[in-house]
């Protein structure tokens, strides 16, 4: 199954989200699902491409989730590819983690598409919260961030 989880690190409107994605890729509105964390804003139609959600823990504040449906449908995009598509229409700062659950080198994408490999706190990513502790490499659109060497 393809997971395509995108966590916005920076405020960001959920119904601006889902237009965004539904914009991007060719998504009809009502085949995304809004999650405000206790209800859904509207009934989905049948199949749901994706879902838009808040933040599931500390320094998340909304989710973009396509799985096998969104893949499909948008032609098996690169992950990179759809982090710096919604980033960059909503204007807000979004990571993705990487394949393997012991890498805390997460990838950040800047509101201007600009991206690199970020080192997350892995005792606060354990807790589930979203903490960067430093850039591996310039992010431009990042350019606060310390530089942090790989081996971290």
């Amino acid at each position: 199954m393809r997971d395509y989880t995108i966590v916005f690190i920076e405020p960001v409107d959920l119904a601006d989200l889902a237009a965004a994605a539904a914009d991007a890729f060719a998504i009809p509105p009502e085949q995304i699902e809004i999650w405000n964390g206790s209800a859904f804003a509207a009934t989905a139609t049948e199949p749901v491409i994706a879902q838009v959600a808040i933040g599931s823990g500390p320094g998340a504040y909304a989710e973009f989730v396509g799985f096998d449906k969104f893949a499909e449908h948008a032609d098996e995009p690169e992950h990179l590819a759809v982090a710096v598509e919604l980033a960059t229409r909503v204007k807000r700062r979004a990571v993705f983690g990487p394949e393997s659950a012991e890498d805390f080198r997460w990838t950040l994408v800047a509101a201007d598409g600009s991206h690199g490999k970020v080192v997350l706190d892995g005792d606060r990513l354990d807790d589930g919260a979203i903490a960067i502790v430093g850039a591996v490499e310039t992010i431009s659109g990042a350019p606060e961030l310390p530089r942090v060497p790989e081996a971290l």
